[in-house]
């Protein structure tokens, strides 16, 4: 009998399993095949066991990049709860890392406590819904937003329920879970672009579950440490890794799969496959690896001076109490 040949880092310049969406593997044997495609065909040998448990042949998570050339509607997403009643779907939790930012570039990020101009506010208690309402439809909404100016290295977590943009000029790594449902509040006077987003997931839709109390955003603080987590949720943890010297990651520690993003310089995933001699997988800059659950022991190795990483795991192990079936994917 044939031993199953033992799966690699896979590389990808985003990672997206949404259907309408399916990114490609970019390299090795292989290459052309999409994220669902080798979630059918390998599937916990990809996500480990605990993950498959819980999300059957669906990928868990997205990575992909907001380039920043023009603003992103504003925009809400559902708990898992929500989307799993009405939509058949996973949620969607976010967490932006900021790439590059020009001077006066913006997000906004919530609704403000304390603004006597912006309409309709109580102090401390947010915004009405129907304040909202009529502010998106008459186009004033920005007012009432927290209006965050970001630098490089600044970080975000986005929870269900909380209204967001990012406007021009932003550079974003987006990390999220895998979930179509960005639910469209506003497009500041554009039309409507039926290939990014569903007609149907619109500012009424998605009153029930819109969070209207005030919000205080804050950047996640720089650290020295070579390895820092930065968000943590059910969904997904996401830590920056500032790469100098080889790190030996210890696959038995974690039944599931890693990501690793390269925000700057390069760097390689080493590990044995085949044969007594390590293979180097390359991770170039805005590129991602998905490292298989299955590898096992490796090595990070940084390729250029000040080589900067993040790296996105997901650990999640509760079965879903659910009418979903996790071998069709859960989606409808």
């Amino acid at each position: 009998m044939q031993e199953e040949k033992k799966l690699y880092p896979f590389p990808f310049s985003e990672i997206q399993d949404l259907g309408y969406i399916d990114s490609p593997v970019e390299g090795g044997w292989l290459a052309g095949n999409t994220i669902s495609e080798i979630m059918e065909m390998y599937m916990d040998r990809i996500v480990g066991e605990h993950v498959f448990a819980y999300y059957g042949r669906q990928f868990p998570v997205l990575v992909r990049a907001l380039d920043g050339a023009e603003r992103t509607p504003l925009l809400v997403c559902p708990d898992d709860e929500t989307a799993e009643q009405r939509f058949d779907f996973l949620g969607k939790a976010k967490f932006w890392y900021v790439r590059d930012a020009k001077p006066g570039a913006k997000l906004l990020l919530g609704f403000k406590r304390d603004s006597s101009t912006a309409l309709g506010m109580t102090e401390g208690a947010g915004v009405s819904a129907e304040a909202f309402y009529n502010a998106c439809k008459e186009g004033s909404v920005a007012a009432m937003l927290n209006a965050v100016e970001p630098h490089p290295g600044d970080c975000f977590f986005i929870p269900p329920g909380l209204v967001h943009a990012a406007l021009e000029g932003v550079s974003l790594v987006e990390i999220a879970e895998s979930s179509p449902l960005d639910f469209r509040l506003f497009d500041w006077g554009r039309p409507f672009d039926g290939d990014a987003f569903d007609a149907e997931l619109t500012l009424e839709a998605a009153f029930d579950f819109i969070d209207f109390r005030g919000f205080t955003p804050g950047a996640a603080p720089a650290a020295p440490q070579p390895v820092e987590t930065l968000a943590g949720c059910d969904a997904f943890t996401v830590s920056r890794i500032r790469l100098s010297d080889p790190l030996r990651v210890p696959g038995e520690e974690l039944d599931s799969f890693r990501i690793y993003t390269c925000l700057q310089g390069g760097a390689s995933v080493q590990a044995t496959l085949e044969g007594p001699s390590p293979q180097r997988f390359p991770l170039r800059p805005g590129g991602s690896l998905l490292v298989p659950a299955e590898l096992g022991d490796f090595f990070l190795v940084p390729e250029a001076p000040e080589t900067v990483l993040l790296e996105t795991t997901v650990e999640r192990r509760t079965l879903r109490d659910t009418f979903l079936n996790n071998d069709s994917k859960g989606l409808s």
